[in-house]
């Protein structure tokens, strides 16, 4: 059994009808046709430890393969997915996909504290410190900069995190490709899925 794992950003929530949305429906797609069943989850990062945990005591006994994807601090949730997964079942086929993805939580953490709003639910809610200390220990549990398969996709007209930014952090951990236009929803999805299709499921290739 092969899974892909779709993990949204902050602030956003993943419907149960998700075909609004482009981006999900694609990766949707892409699961389907490359023989994974799609595993949507919708995250609320103050309870990000709980779905880690929910996460990884109900994988299933036969899963051979895991894919982690997600866009902003979505993907930065999937790298750590990826590398709890590898903590767990050391020698599992895993990789990590970002859409400008979240990074160095722990240097940004203050920066959400206070008043939030998720505009796709439109749940008005406090963020406190102790939620931003919860992020920067399960970053810290793992080993970020590990020799895994990780992929991350960046538009340069992200208007929240600065692409060069991402390339300087990701670089030499990933396999990096910046596309031109776009915005932090990430727009070049297809063509992301694309390269990864080529250069980790059909090539064997870790990077």
């Amino acid at each position: 059994m092969k899974l892909f794992y779709y993990f949204n950003g902050f602030n956003s929530a993943i419907l149960e009808d998700f075909s609004g949305s482009p981006k999900i429906v694609a990766a949707a797609s892409f699961s389907r046709e490359n023989d994974f069943s799609f595993v949507p989850v919708s995250i609320s990062f103050r309870q990000a430890v709980d779905h880690r945990r929910e996460i990884l005591e109900t994988l299933p006994f036969e899963v051979t393969e895991v894919v982690f994807c997600g866009s902003s601090m979505g993907g930065w949730f999937a790298r750590v997915m990826q590398l709890s997964l590898l903590q767990l079942l050391p020698g599992i086929r895993t990789a990590a996909i970002g859409f400008n993805p979240a990074f160095d939580l722990p240097l940004h953490e203050d920066v959400l504290v206070g008043p939030q709003v998720n505009y796709v639910t439109f749940e008005e809610y406090e963020w406190t410190a102790e939620h931003s200390r919860q992020l920067r220990v399960m970053e810290e549990e793992v080993d970020y900069d590990a020799d895994q398969p990780f992929y991350v996709y960046c538009d340069k007209n992200d208007e929240v995190i600065p692409w060069k930014s991402s390339e300087a952090r990701h670089r030499e951990i990933s396999r990096f490709i910046a596309y031109p236009g776009g915005c932090h929803s990430f727009d070049h999805f297809k063509e992301a899925l694309a390269d990864f299709a080529q250069h980790h499921l059909r090539s064997g290739l870790s990077l």
